[in-house]
């Protein structure tokens, strides 16, 4: 369902680490048009991605990388306290042991048979990280991400903003976030899971409904 590689396992992952940097890259900045300093070309891995970093991956029947996000500890330098900390003008950004930031959330839809296959690809990452999190003590999770995203992630974690919603000059609106995790955070992810589609066949019916419009 999803692999979860923390730093002692990385010797046993290397192929799979080095997929997931291709992977980050051909989608973060080909697709999505990111600027990220100091990355080489072809290879997505910055300062972030440290030695105590966390990365949970999900991969399809052929062992291809789908979806990929990665952890870090908010004790140590991470992206929220170095690049995004003026975004949280709503409260501070947390800090502690029991709270780590989750970012680099990015599925691959070129690989992606139908919206039902990448919801429910979405669900099994996102179950990952909850996993993770349940396992290890963390209560709490940041990250920063664009206004439609954050709306979504409200159906299933208890989410609060940081700030207000702030444009960076193209079409997506930034909102740094703090979401709690807890045992009900995974049963409400499982159940989405289960009822993937459902739930993507009502999030599908406005748009069938105004293309039926248009032919008629």
């Amino acid at each position: 369902m999803f692999t979860i590689i923390t730093p002692e396992k990385r010797a046993g992952h290397t192929d799979e680490l080095d997929q997931m940097y291709r992977m980050r890259y051909r989608i973060v900045v080909g697709e999505w048009k990111w600027d990220i300093p100091g990355i080489d070309f072809g290879y997505d891995k910055d300062q972030f991605d440290t030695d105590e970093t966390v990365y949970v991956i999900v991969q399809n029947e052929a062992g291809d990388i789908v979806a990929t996000s990665r952890l870090n500890p908010t004790m140590r330098p991470h992206m929220m306290s170095e690049l995004f900390s003026d975004y949280c003008n709503l409260q501070p950004y947390p800090v502690g042991a029991d709270v780590w930031e989750c970012s680099r959330f990015v599925t691959d839809r070129s690989m992606l048979a139908d919206p039902v296959e990448d919801f429910q690809v979405r669900c099994r990452l996102g179950l990952g990280l909850i996993v993770f999190c349940l396992d290890h003590g963390i209560t709490r999770l940041s990250w920063l991400t664009h206004q439609k995203f954050y709306n979504l992630v409200q159906k299933v974690w208890v989410t609060e903003p940081l700030g207000l919603p702030r444009r960076e000059g193209d079409n997506w609106a930034w909102i740094p976030a703090v979401s709690t995790i807890d045992r009900a955070t995974l049963d409400r992810q499982l159940d989405r899971l289960r009822n993937a589609e459902a739930i993507v066949a009502d999030y599908m019916a406005p748009k069938r409904a105004a293309d039926d419009v248009r032919v008629a």
